[in-house]
């Protein structure tokens, strides 16, 4: 029943962004009849590519043929290529997800670990260690570190590749690099939240009870810390998402950010506009394992979301 109503109340949502995404594409500077004639195009020849993309109809009959594409792949086809935005998406979106899901985790794991030594030896020096990275990885930005990555571990070390897509080794360094930011900020949150938990009573009965430190955050103290951490979770995967238009771009990857590139930068509408309404169905879906995951670690909200 959560679910439905989770996903009912999304339909407004998407319905907004779908009318947004299509008025301001429409707004973008240049013709692509124009972009696509070519510069020694004739104005008959214009005018028939315009004709024929059917950029002459009015605004809403416009609109009107978006809609129908998100149901009708026949409906939707590329400016530029002519074949359905659909397989054009499902062709790069591997890639996305490979980067996106594989920075994520490596970044919860990683950040999970660091976060759960500088909760347990505070002041010591790996949690001075950890504090000078988590700061470092949160202050960097993506491409810089990509680059930087780049230059040493593909150009001087020769270790690994430094753009494409056509073996796993070719995305070590861009889920690294991506992983990073993640992790910062899990180590933080994850420090912050087990500092504030572990003198709590219910853990002092543990200890009681003759359970050892490192049992007693784990098994006990961790799982009420992972509560806010899921929250963000989301929010970096939604992120990292639609972050990868720089990831792509700089490691040279044929996803789905660097399709969303290639097609501003020729006016190809419709790849435009479904790539990024599918980006916000992504961040409903988002959103909304998110708030099951949180309903699972604690029992409050799921008491909350009862009828009275």
């Amino acid at each position: 029943m959560f679910v439905l109503r989770r996903l009912g109340g999304a339909l407004p949502t998407l319905f907004a962004v779908s009318l947004l995404v299509f008025l301001f594409v429409d707004l973008i500077p240049g013709d692509p009849a124009q972009i696509l004639a070519g510069p020694t195009a004739s104005n008959e020849e214009i005018e028939s590519i315009r004709q024929f993309l059917g950029l002459n109809e009015p605004l809403l009959s416009r609109y009107g043929h978006f809609l129908r594409g998100i149901w009708d792949p026949a409906a939707a086809t590329s400016f530029r290529t002519h074949r359905p935005v659909v397989v054009e998406l499902a062709e790069r979106l591997p890639n996305t997800l490979i980067v996106s899901i594989g920075g994520l985790l490596i970044g919860v794991v990683v950040g999970t670990l660091a976060g759960i030594v500088s909760a347990m030896r505070p002041g010591g020096l790996a949690d001075a260690a950890i504090t000078v990275l988590t700061l470092a990885g949160i202050s960097m930005p993506i491409y810089w570190l990509g680059l930087l990555c780049i230059w040493l571990f593909a150009v001087n070390l020769g270790w690994l590749p430094a753009a494409g897509a056509s073996t796993p080794a070719h995305f070590v360094l861009p889920i690294l690099v991506i992983a990073t930011r993640p992790a910062a900020m899990f180590s933080r949150l994850v420090a912050a939240s087990l500092t504030e938990t572990m003198g709590k009573d219910y853990l002092d009965t543990a200890r009681a009870k003759g359970l050892s430190e490192t049992r007693v955050v784990l098994a006990h103290a961790l799982r009420n810390s992972l509560i806010a951490a899921v929250s963000v979770a989301g929010v970096q995967f939604g992120g990292m998402l639609g972050g990868s238009v720089v990831t792509e771009t700089v490691f040279g990857i044929p996803g789905v950010g660097r399709l969303l590139v290639d097609a501003v930068s020729r006016a190809d509408y419709p790849v435009i506009q479904y790539a990024i309404l599918m980006f916000a169905v992504f961040f409903v879906l988002i959103n909304l394992v998110t708030d099951l995951l949180t309903q699972w670690l604690d029992p409050r909200t799921r008491e909350e979301e009862r009828p009275a």
